[in-house]
């Protein structure tokens, strides 16, 4: 159903989109914040690695579980309730981690901020699409891939400085503190420029979006972690499968589905969506491989590893603004081959990388990789909602977006699958070993950039592109 727009004046515009991606932000960085924190949170509760590893893994499933009813959730609430009360879920969820007395108690205050982070990302998209015309998205989204991409590439680098002057709890002081702060802004900035429809929603598709997006998440998880293909783990994977194929056979009888996947019968958009997702798996895969790299095979901190990878996630504060300007002006065919060849260029230096590669060249190719992805990522995403329906662009978004998350999935099993297989063999030292493993990463990050590139051919002009 369309939603009811009401007009707002550019201030409160501004001021709208300024505290929404300022939510959006915090829930970003802490995906990533924890990372350098396991050390110290698995002596401080006696928990092995493996244990520990579940409190970042565990939060990217839940995030991954909410998106497909995130449309679902956005036509049924007024913005205003919606935003301040995902920002107080996990505000809750910060504080439940700060004075959480064992590792129980710090993974459930994790799922409770994953609760909230899985609806915010594709309400404020959402918002977004509704407060900018088609002709204007692509600067407002450009933004938004700003955060996107800043969010979790700079938490490392943030938290290892933290973490070198305070304990982990100081992590959850900063990311309760900005939450709260959100929500005191949103109170008096948010307006309720939509009009919301409540709808009853389908009990059976929403366990089924659960359950089956839940056990495919966890079997891409699991082999990330493990960097291993379990039987277990293939049975999991398949009957996932089989859920959410059972899912969307629901979906397409339903006159009003929870998730519309009949946006997919538009291969405009199933296109953008796919070269979307080849973006987010050649960030998330990147950001996953190179700190390991450095820190196994040339045994760097987690700090300079996080400063070796700064200045890509400085240059896309530039970037992202950058590229939505002139998608707006030039179209998505010419942002896309540039931004994938540049992913190219940045990504074939890597095939050659050893022990004794300077830490410079290593930081230059990172930033050129995130120099393309600033502009495909958030550019082809919307691209892609501006090839649908008005009143189907919150399910677009839903789709997208779920798409975009179980791809990151599959990238980093996919990048540690192949580090694994690649290290393994005997007869050579254990650095020669990790060294080939890496490079085998580097090359299927390789191949997705090429696939990206050629694929971009495909793209429509500016001139025939369809923006509605």
């Amino acid at each position: 159903m369309e939603k009811e727009v009401k007009e707002i004046s550019g201030k409160k515009r501004a001021l709208m989109m300024a505290v929404l991606l300022f939510g959006a932000f915090v829930s970003l960085l802490a995906e990533t914040f924890l990372n350098n924190a396991l050390p110290s949170i698995m002596k401080s509760f006696n928990v092995g690695q493996a244990t520990a590893q579940w409190l970042t893994t565990a939060y990217l499933l839940v995030v991954g579980l909410m998106i497909p009813i995130s449309a679902w959730i956005f036509e049924s609430f007024s913005l205003k309730n919606n935003f301040l009360t995902m920002m107080a879920i996990f505000f809750a969820g910060s504080l439940v981690c700060l004075f959480a007395p064992n590792f129980e108690v710090l993974l459930l205050g994790r799922i409770i901020e994953a609760i909230a982070a899985g609806g915010l990302m594709p309400f404020i998209q959402n918002v977004i699409l509704i407060l900018f015309p088609p002709e204007k998205r692509g600067m407002a989204m450009g933004i938004t891939g700003l955060v996107i991409g800043f969010g979790p590439a700079v938490g490392p680098t943030i938290s290892g400085l933290i973490l070198k002057y305070a304990e982990w709890q100081m992590l959850f002081i900063i990311l309760s503190f900005a939450s709260a702060l959100v929500c005191v802004l949103a109170f008096f900035t948010i307006q309720n420029i939509t009009v919301a429809h409540l709808s009853s929603v389908d009990v059976v598709s929403f366990l089924e979006s659960i359950v089956g997006f839940g056990l495919i998440l966890y079997a891409l998880s699991e082999i990330g972690n493990t960097g291993k293909i379990t039987v277990t783990l293939t049975l999991i994977f398949i009957i996932g499968i089989v859920i959410i194929w059972l899912f969307c056979r629901r979906q397409l009888k339903m006159s009003k589905p929870l998730l519309d996947i009949r946006v997919l019968k538009n291969s405009g958009f199933d296109l953008c969506t796919l070269l979307s997702t080849i973006s987010n798996i050649s960030m998330v895969g990147i950001e996953l491989v190179l700190p390991l790299y450095l820190q196994t095979t040339r045994a760097e901190t987690a700090l300079t590893s996080g400063l070796v990878m700064m200045p890509g996630a400085l240059i896309m504060i530039i970037c992202n603004p950058i590229s939505g300007t002139l998608y707006d002006k030039f179209g998505i065919k010419k942002l896309s081959l540039f931004g994938f060849g540049m992913l190219l260029l940045g990504t074939l230096p890597m095939l050659i990388f050893n022990t004794k590669t300077s830490l410079v060249l290593i930081s230059l190719c990172y930033a050129l990789r995130m120099i393309g992805i600033s502009f495909t990522m958030m550019t082809t995403f919307t691209a892609g909602i501006n090839q649908v329906d008005t009143n189907m662009t919150a399910h677009a978004n839903a789709v997208s977006s779920t798409i975009r998350q179980i791809g990151g999935s599959l990238g980093t099993a996919l990048a540690m699958l192949v580090i694994t297989l690649g290290a393994t063999g005997s007869g050579v030292s254990e650095a020669i070993r990790l060294d080939n493993g890496y490079r085998l990463g580097f090359i299927m990050m390789l191949i997705f950039a090429i696939i990206g590139f050629v694929c971009s051919f495909i793209l429509p002009s500016a001139q025939k592109e369809l923006r509605k």
